[in-house]
């Protein structure tokens, strides 16, 4: 951990370089989505855990996130719509917003026994469709990735 005053903070180049952050009280959805964009023929999945895009999301919402908006994790960003985009990034904010605070991370509702959709589920049949859900390892540091491959087709693969 590094403490860091105000001016410390603004000048520090790994922070500079931080995209919007999702929780902030002045998230711009718009200069995320530009941001998203510009990693045009990176893996949605993979992009959306790069803090330089978007900042906040990690490997389990990138999960979720993906599979409520039904979006490929492997898709290329540059083959998305902005309309895509912009459903993502809004997922995002929606669900990281709603997990603020103590407790189990939840992506289903809070009257489901299940937390989560996907992630963490490989080889279970996806509580959507029945499909059984699979697992890969994605992007330079190989996160884990977690999908339903009926739910979210891509026409791209």
């Amino acid at each position: 951990m590094e403490l860091l005053s105000a001016a410390e903070a603004a000048a520090h180049p790994g922070l500079r370089a931080l995209g919007p952050d999702v929780l902030a009280a002045d998230f711009d959805p718009a200069a995320a989505r530009v941001r998203l964009r510009a990693r045009g023929e990176a893996e949605i999945g993979a992009a959306l855990l790069d803090q330089t895009a978007m900042a906040g999301i990690g490997n389990v919402y990138k999960s979720e996130i993906l599979f409520l908006e039904r979006v490929d994790p492997f898709a290329c960003v540059g083959a998305l719509t902005d309309e895509t985009l912009d459903r993502l990034v809004a997922a995002a904010a929606r669900l990281m917003r709603r997990n603020l605070g103590s407790g189990a991370r939840r992506t289903r509702s809070d009257l489901s026994p299940e937390p989560l959709w996907v992630y963490g589920r490989a080889g279970m049949p996806c509580r959507r469709c029945g499909a059984s859900v699979q697992r890969a390892r994605q992007g330079e540091q190989r996160r884990a990735t977690s999908w339903c491959p009926a739910c979210q087709r891509s026409a791209v693969r």
